[in-house]
């Protein structure tokens, strides 16, 4: 029944005078009547409008559509009536029928239960002509799907003269359950028909789904485009059904054509962008078979070349022209480029603790730039990886000018702070008893405090460190750290007692160039061996890192590298009691394959050496190979001398799946892995692998990883 809305009005001499607009009119009462299952507080609730508002035609019709919403009713009349002193509202609803129960008649094959949670309707809800007929279709999919191809569902409506509330029955007709019995396809020469029909997923044997049937004919024409032929077409596949032995019969026609290679490719009405950097973003090359998945991706590279020179509603159409003699396909792809797109405003939404700026200073795009859609990715990527929001929305916004739009970032804020005590175990130090407080996201300005007390036999540590990634309102990160850290190292045992400060510049989105000043007091005591020497030294040393980071993702990278090259001098002009250059670079591939199956390969490699006045590199500053770190399924530090070496090289190549996932993050996550490294004395590298102290150790195996995102 389709809704009335009656409005009276019994106050007409009021709006004769003008005293309606003249003066503001106060509604006195509201009433509803003519519910009967609804609770006349939850209609009230709704309205939006209550007693001693003042009232307008504008507020009391709102009130109506907010009823409405409810879904309760199929038809609300208002009558308004002049009171003393102003005017009573009542609300005359007639409420829809509400479900008792829903019965299911002739179903063998799904329980009632399965099928009342297949359907919308539920007991107790209102009754819907529309969502029966919907659930009609669902029950009759759900069927077919079993390989019922003939099932007839009819639903009826009783009823209950008690209540007068609605009875649904579905009565089902599932007939025979119907397999394929034989599919054969005609016209197929170019290819083996067998190769043909694993590309299918309506098999013998299997049910019939038309679903599927259509999805097959798609399959099987996009495999002919792909090989060459443009002109392919599949003729109405003809479905036979042997009622007698349950059987399907599928019979497909392919009309082949004739197979192309690519001749000649043009450009036309490209004035942004010049045909020589069009022709970089061809997939398809002359002289080759024409695939049709090839233009597709190289009409998207040339969508994405446009976009990030802010022709955004750039569009190319690709022409046709063959020669059926030659065998050859000509290209000509037409571009209609638009006009330049520019950012209006650029809104945010969605953060309550995070500082706007906070935000806003990610973005590679300002208001008044032209759209760039490269950068617009990459802003996105940059605001995941604060890690801040575990979701992260940028979509476009009409403005009413074709040629400005806005920029809508909506956020969804993830807990940034950390509050734990504990205790854990380690292969490097044993059983740790902790007490860590982390808030990367301090009062909401991005900046990063860490407390952190680890107390326990092998280990004692101490840490406390400010990190500020925008310093004075630039894109240059500024750090400090103070931290006291004790630690059995097996031969001996070392204390170091210190801090650094850290500063540098974002050269540009990808690129940093970072200077740290550390000064330590460090202690070598309780030597277990002969070679080892007790020793306290004061160390006073500049490092400065070159980082290039191009990860879509930090935490968990699909793709992109991280590089990064370092160079550490200490004593010298610095002062202090340890002379030595240090010189370490690392760099992290990632490579996407399937689904999120993510190829990781790293390597590292380390060179440090001394200079006068000291004779060597002091052995807390050495590099050591072994344990989690370096070369999983070898102890920590079991690679290489047990003094430490001057050399070292590591390589992992990693082949990482997600086990689970939650809100678009990687909870338990699945690695297959393969490690190999070493670490030597100054004249003792050797790049093979063996068992002898001087070579190279491999590590195979799998693992699961637990990750948070702290």
């Amino acid at each position: 029944m389709m809704r009335k809305f009656t409005v009276l009005f019994f106050f007409f001499m009021f709006l004769l005078s003008g005293y309606l607009f003249s003066s503001p009119v106060e509604i006195r009462e509201i009433e509803i009547t003519g519910n009967k299952n609804v609770q006349t507080k939850e209609i009230l609730k709704a309205l939006g409008i209550k007693k001693g508002d003042e009232y307008s035609e504008e507020t009391v019709s709102e009130g109506l559509q907010n009823i409405y919403e409810l879904g309760f009713f199929e038809d609300i009349t208002i009558e308004v009536f002049e009171v003393e002193e102003g005017v009573n509202v009542t609300y005359i609803v007639t409420e829809k029928s509400l479900i008792k129960r829903i019965e299911f008649k002739g179903n063998k094959e799904f329980s009632d239960s399965k099928l009342k949670k297949k359907i919308e309707s539920e007991e107790k809800e209102p009754f819907g002509n529309r969502k029966m007929q919907e659930d009609t279709e669902k029950i009759a999919t759900l069927y077919k799907e079993k390989g019922y191809a003939n099932v007839k569902v009819e639903p009826y409506t009783t009823e209950d003269e008690k209540s007068g509330m609605v009875i649904m029955t579905f009565f089902i007709t599932e007939g025979k359950q119907i397999r394929i019995g034989k599919v054969n396809l005609v016209g197929v020469e170019a290819f083996k028909t067998k190769k043909i029909k694993k590309k299918m997923k309506t098999k013998k044997k299997k049910f019939f789904k038309q679903g599927l049937l259509d999805e097959d004919l798609r399959t099987i024409e996009a495999y002919y485009r792909d090989k060459g032929f443009l002109k392919v077409h599949l003729g109405t596949p003809i479905v036979t059904h042997d009622e007698e032995k349950a059987k399907i019969f599928v019979t497909l026609f392919v009309y082949e054509g004739l197979k192309y290679t690519v001749g000649d490719i043009q450009f036309q009405d490209n004035y942004a962008v010049t045909t020589e950097n069009l022709e970089k973003d061809l997939e398809v090359k002359r002289g080759e078979i024409f695939s049709q998945a090839k233009l597709e991706k190289s009409l998207f590279n040339i969508h994405e070349r446009y976009a990030e020179k802010g022709y955004i509603l750039m569009r190319s159409n690709p022409e046709y022209f063959t020669d059926d003699e030659k065998k050859v396909v000509n290209l000509l792809i037409s571009v209609y480029e638009g006009g330049i797109v520019y950012v209006d405003r650029i809104y945010l939404g969605g953060n309550v603790i995070t500082k706007d700026y906070v935000i806003k200073r990610e973005f590679l795009v300002k208001e008044r730039d032209p759209f760039n859609v490269k950068k617009i990715r990459r802003t996105q990527e940059k605001l995941y990886n604060l890690g801040f929001f575990s979701d992260v929305a940028i979509e476009i916004g009409e403005t009413g000018d074709p040629f400005r739009a806005n920029l809508i970032c909506e956020v969804t804020e993830q807990r940034t702070g950390l509050l734990s005590m504990g205790a854990g175990y380690s292969s490097q130090d044993g059983l740790l008893g902790t007490l860590q407080l982390t808030q990367s996201n301090f009062l909401g300005r991005g900046q990063r405090i860490d407390l952190m007390l680890e107390f326990g036999k092998k280990k004692t540590n101490y840490q406390v460190s400010f990190t500020e990634p925008w310093f004075l309102g630039k894109h240059v990160l500024f750090g400090i750290s103070v931290y006291d850290t004790d630690r059995d190292r097996d031969y001996y045992r070392e204390m170091r007692t210190g801090g650094n400060i850290r500063i540098g510049p974002h050269l540009t989105d990808i690129l940093s160039l970072h200077f740290t000043y550390t000064y330590e007091r460090v202690r070598i005591y309780d030597a277990l061996a002969d070679w080892v020497e007790e020793r306290k030294d004061d160390s006073s040393s500049f490092t400065t890192y070159l980082i290039r980071d191009s990860r879509d993702n930090i935490f968990d990278a699909s793709r992109g590298s991280r590089n990064s090259i370092s160079l550490q001098v200490s004593g010298g002009i610095l002062g202090g009691d340890t002379d030595f250059v240090k010189t370490f670079t690392s760099n992290s591939w990632f490579f996407p394959t399937f689904w999120r199956f993510v190829l990781a390969v790293q390597l590292r490699y380390g060179i440090a050496s001394s200079f006068p006045h000291s004779t060597g590199v002091p052995i807390y500053e050495r590099f050591y190979v072994g344990g989690a770190d370096s070369v999983r399924g070898y102890d920590y530090r079991e690679i290489g001398p047990p003094k430490g070496g001057v050399t070292m090289f590591v390589s992992n190549v990693e082949y990482k799946f997600p086990i689970v996932r939650e809100k678009r993050s990687t909870i338990l996550q699945g690695a297959i892995f393969i490690d190999m490294g070493g670490s030597w004395r100054k004249r003792d590298v050797n790049f093979t692998i063996g068992s002898r102290d001087n070579q190279l150790k491999v590590g195979i195996g799998a693992g699961i990883r637990f990750q948070t995102p702290f």
